[in-house]
């Protein structure tokens, strides 16, 4: 009887023993835990004039819903000088040119899988990157001695060349080259001009 109450004394006494240990131990601080490194991005402004589909004209709120030729739905408000408002129909077609501000970001996106996981994105249209406006741009050209980087989307379309007028985008120019694939995020901002199309 007295080994087995001595054995379950031990038994108890271990076990709170390490309950006080554990209990009295510090809490990790919230520097030591693994943080995501944050996607650089170098903003360039852009002017965009597109064929669209009206989904709703408001001259009295003066916004503008339309639908992108990519499929993602744009609501943005419509500058003072555009007088025209009321001659565009929900439904309709039409050239709406706006101001936008493209964002290029993870330019240097390099470790196992990197070049699968951006071959992967440019093969298929993701819902919520159309949403967000988030596609992929193939890099074809950069010169250095005017400060210019020229992209396509990696959906198609016209090459795009942006000036680097900005120490970080002259920077942004020296580490990427010919056939770097990046990531690019939209911010429209004003519709400037819009007309019925023909």
């Amino acid at each position: 009887m007295t080994i087995r109450s001595m054995k379950m004394t031990a038994g108890v006494s271990l076990f709170a023993a390490v309950l006080a240990v554990g209990v009295s131990l510090p809490e990790r601080q919230a520097s030591a835990q693994v943080t995501a490194v944050p996607r650089e991005g170098v903003a360039f402004n852009d002017v965009v004039t597109q064929r669209v589909k009206i989904e709703t004209a408001d001259p009295e709120s003066r916004t503008v819903a339309f639908t992108s030729p990519t499929g993602q739905l744009v609501i943005l408000p419509v500058a003072d000088s555009v007088r025209n408002l009321d001659a565009i129909d929900d439904g309709s077609m039409a050239n709406v040119t706006y101001s936008e501000v493209i964002t290029m970001l993870n330019l240097r996106q390099k470790g196992p899988g990197a070049q699968l996981a951006r071959k992967e994105q440019m093969g298929q249209t993701n819902k919520t990157d159309v949403e967000a406006g988030r596609f992929t741009l193939t890099v074809v050209a950069v010169d250095l001695a005017k400060n210019t980087v020229s992209v396509i989307d990696g959906r198609g379309g016209a090459v795009r060349t942006y000036a680097a007028n900005s120490i970080a985008k002259q920077d942004m120019l020296k580490k990427i080259k010919v056939g770097d694939v990046v990531i690019g995020m939209t911010t429209p901002l004003t519709i400037t001009a819009i007309s019925p199309a023909r």
